[in-house]
């Protein structure tokens, strides 16, 4: 029974470690003052502090004493954007907010680097929306569109995060649409212009403009979905 002290005075303490009050951590009792609280000797409360220490519980500081080790919550991590979900109209304009700084930086930098195959590409995809036969996809010619320009910018973490959000912007957009009563299979001619402004300003080597057209498109998609002032939706960014 004696050998079992140390026992247990290492479970009397690691309760008292676990309540609130000490999950910032801080410094424990002086030992005298700990082991009359728990009732052993300080001989056996020194095992047991020994035994906690090797469990990286505390740590001590010479001639100060010991010190209890925060507790550090740390969340299970995000692997991919995959892992986050739509559930609210806030979701989505989060993920639009996002995706405005991402795909805004992707056009300055393809006007930047001004890679023919790839501007062609883009050039491409806009044709293929603008002639768009009835009952086609809006969804996917125009993410092709915001694909392209992520690919011709030559950074492969702009189409990375874009493709891995893919289906998120497909549920905020069939969301948003109707919400607005707007038909899935209609293609607004506002954004076939402004994919032109997008185009034109790549190819010309813009790279302001470049920002400034994919911008000004991925706020205008907010308020076609949204209605109101892109401007004043707290977290906006890109509909279309």
């Amino acid at each position: 029974m004696l050998q079992d002290l140390p026992s247990q005075a290492h479970a009397m303490i690691s309760d008292m470690l676990n309540k609130p009050e000490w999950a910032a951590g801080g410094r424990l009792p002086p030992e005298t003052e700990l082991a009359r609280e728990i009732g052993v000797s300080r001989p056996v409360l020194r095992k047991a502090l020994a035994r906690l220490r090797d469990e990286g519980r505390l740590f001590s500081r010479r001639g100060s004493g010991n010190y209890v080790q925060p507790r550090v919550i740390v969340e299970p991590p995000l692997t991919e954007f995959g892992a986050l979900s739509i559930r609210t109209v806030q979701d989505m304009k989060r993920c639009m907010r996002f995706r405005q700084i991402v795909e805004a930086a992707a056009a300055e930098d393809a006007a930047r680097l001004q890679d023919p195959v790839a501007i062609e590409a883009i050039a491409t995809a806009h044709g293929a929306l603008a002639g768009m036969p009835p009952g086609g996809s809006v969804f996917d010619l125009d993410f092709a569109f915001h694909i392209a320009v992520a690919a011709a910018s030559g950074n492969p973490y702009y189409r990375f995060a874009l493709e891995t959000l893919r289906q998120q912007i497909a549920l905020g957009l069939e969301f948003g649409r109707k919400l607005r009563g707007i038909g899935l299979h209609e293609v607004s001619d506002r954004v076939i212009t402004e994919h032109e402004e997008v185009l034109f300003a790549i190819r010309a080597g813009d790279q302001a403009g470049a920002r400034e057209a994919m911008t000004r498109h991925i706020e205008q998609g907010i308020i076609r979905l949204f209605g109101g002032d892109a401007n004043r939706q707290g977290e906006t960014s890109n509909a279309r």
